[in-house]
């Protein structure tokens, strides 16, 4: 599907009917993509808004010269990724946890409730120097790989991966010292608690 580079031009320089007309051209074939690999229609056209919202929050980065259908498939493509690696994390928690559970009393179960831990990682989090939070909050909430959020701040990436390790090792020393939380801190360390990964 060939674009017209003075679109993609204009696009690049926040033109707004440009996005738009961009969105009426590649909007049912981004929806048919990312429907076909996770069979799940409401959840298929979540991601292709969030497709054009990455388009248009890069488009100062566009290269006008580039294949930008194989741009456009390539971030269609991450997002259903990041998905489908956050359903896996979601089910191999809940089957983790309920089975730990079936071996704890009823007033054990009843402390681990899932807004109560997010609330107190937010509260954790909160502790967390500004910088640190920050790079946090963009890796977890934003999803932003190293080299984006080093760009974002302009930091390095390696000042990004050890903020980042600090944070989670602050948060693993924190939750391990929590009796009712010491259960569940490998799940929500090691595999990838999603609550780690959601509204931080």
């Amino acid at each position: 599907m060939k674009v017209d580079e003075n679109l993609l031009v204009d696009l690049k320089n926040g033109d707004e009917k440009a996005f738009e007309t961009l969105f009426w051209k590649y909007n049912e074939h981004v929806y048919h993509f990312i429907y076909s690999l996770l069979y799940d229609k409401s959840m298929a056209e979540d991601l292709t808004q969030n497709v054009f919202l990455k388009i248009w929050e890069k488009h100062a980065t566009i290269d006008a010269e580039q294949n930008f259908d194989s741009y456009l498939f390539t971030i269609a493509r991450n997002l259903v990724y990041k998905e489908t690696e956050n359903r896996l994390f979601s089910e191999k928690l809940t089957e983790s946890l309920q089975q730990q559970l079936s071996d704890v009393d009823s007033f054990v179960e009843e402390q681990i409730d899932a807004e109560s831990l997010q609330e107190y990682i937010n509260r954790l989090i909160e502790e967390l120097p500004p910088s640190r939070r920050e790079i946090f909050r963009l890796s977890r909430h934003e999803h932003l790989s190293y080299r984006e959020i080093a760009e974002r701040l302009s930091i390095s990436e390696k000042t990004v991966e050890t903020q980042l390790s600090r944070a989670l090792r602050f948060l693993r020393d924190r939750l391990s010292s929590d009796g009712f939380l010491c259960l569940i801190l490998h799940f929500i360390i090691l595999i990838g608690c999603p609550i780690l990964h959601s509204n931080v």
